[in-house]
């Protein structure tokens, strides 16, 4: 491994990793290709969270025009169709459908190969690259990442700790008031139609999702992810489908955020050290350059809202965070895993990797054969032991 700044990069007691950088040492940027978007989905159907092929769910970015100010976040709140609790459980499903569907697109071509081999060696959720991606910094959450190995293919998928459970189960009145704003501020900001102001009186959809599926390169490493996707700008209807479809990557999505508007100075501080660096990742991960923050008041109603660069949100986070610190650790982790479970060729097999954050340690074990910990699904195991369809002129 290259001479990184991490003090204890990796602990011969434990071959655990010992995450914070060194202050003061500065580390070049990583190589990283720009994220390129492969295909979509829309999950719809309220709380049964259907995934479908389709565009079904995306919606454009139209501000609210001025007489609408402000936006009360608290109307509708009762009639929410919240998402259910089995959502934290869906893991990887949605993105292991989107693969079956387009197998031929994400899979090697190749003659030589015996069963399929999908293009990445990595598959996640960007949520999880974005928990990686801050853990240098976070000295509050645990985490516990599942991995298993198949055809070549790491697949990572995030799993609830005693405390995520405990959370969930103990939200105060408050706290779910603070989610539900969120997907409100969504409803006043995004259309089904450009050429529509946005639909507020129907009860919020907290389900609805569209996302977008992408491939990067990670010094050297090809992931691929999924990620949600608050909009799109564009002044006509986006075509995704049919002769005359819109490339994804001409496609200029923006990310929806909320935050108290008036900060005192320990929040500055907190949005600074947190908010910058978490909304960085975030949309550094999928190529977003523009997020439009709802500026609320502690009632729940926003005075307006304020256009933030992406590009600005390291400056304000100097010395609390810094990106390349971000992207390196992110690029080691996965060397890692690389390092740890190169030999293994198991779909049932899982390393569960566990992050201490008071102690600014990962440890990992490795749980063998079927368990409950395993997770890929019986069809898709099965899709992955067939042989590929291989091209005529690769014949």
């Amino acid at each position: 491994f290259p001479n990184v700044c991490f003090e204890e990069m990796f602990s011969k007691a434990n071959t655990g990793l010992r995450v914070r950088p060194n202050r003061g040492e500065i580390l070049p940027f990583p190589q990283f290709e720009k994220p390129r978007p492969i295909g979509y989905f829309s999950v719809v159907g309220g709380v049964l969270r259907e995934y479908e092929c389709t565009a079904q769910q995306l919606r454009y970015y139209v501000p609210p025009p001025a007489k609408k100010f402000p936006l009360d976040l608290n109307d509708g709140l009762s009639s929410a169709i919240k998402k259910p609790e089995s959502a934290y459980d869906e893991g990887l499903d949605h993105i292991f459908k989107f693969i079956f569907d387009h197998s031929d697109q994400v899979t090697k071509p190749l003659a030589a190969c015996e069963f399929r081999r999908l293009n990445a060696e990595f598959v996640c959720w960007r949520g999880l690259l974005r928990l990686l991606m801050c853990t240098p910094y976070e000295y509050r959450s645990d985490w516990s990442i599942v991995v298993t190995r198949f055809n070549g293919t790491f697949y990572l998928r995030k799993r609830d700790t005693e405390h995520d459970k405990r959370q969930r189960a103990q939200e105060t009145v408050q706290q779910q008031t603070f989610a539900s704003w969120g997907f409100k501020f969504e409803q006043y900001c995004l259309s089904g139609s450009p050429f529509l102001e946005p639909e507020t009186k129907s009860p919020v959809d907290q389900c609805g999702e569209f996302s977008c599926v992408f491939t990067t390169k990670l010094g050297g490493i090809e992931v691929l992810y999924g990620a949600e996707m608050d909009g799109v700008i564009s002044e006509q209807p986006v075509l995704l489908e049919g002769e005359n479809a819109t490339s994804l990557e001409n496609i200029k999505f923006v990310e929806l955020k909320l935050r108290q508007g008036n900060l005192n100075r320990n929040q500055i501080q907190s949005y600074n050290r947190h908010k910058t660096r978490n909304w960085w990742c975030q949309s550094f991960l999928v190529g977003i350059q523009d997020i439009y923050v709802g500026l609320r008041t502690e009632r729940g109603l926003v005075e307006r809202i304020e256009h933030t660069e992406v590009r600005s949100l390291p400056k304000q986070g100097v010395n609390q965070w810094m990106p390349n610190v971000c992207v390196t650790f992110l690029i080691e982790f996965l060397n890692r895993i690389r390092q740890l479970m190169g030999e293994v060729n198991c779909p049932y097999t899982v390393f569960e990797f566990y992050f201490n954050s008071s102690r600014g340690v990962i440890t990992y074990e490795c749980i063998k054969g079927k368990s409950e910990h395993s997770f890929l699904p019986d069809y898709y195991i099965e899709l992955m032991k067939s042989k590929p369809t291989i091209p005529e002129n690769n014949k």
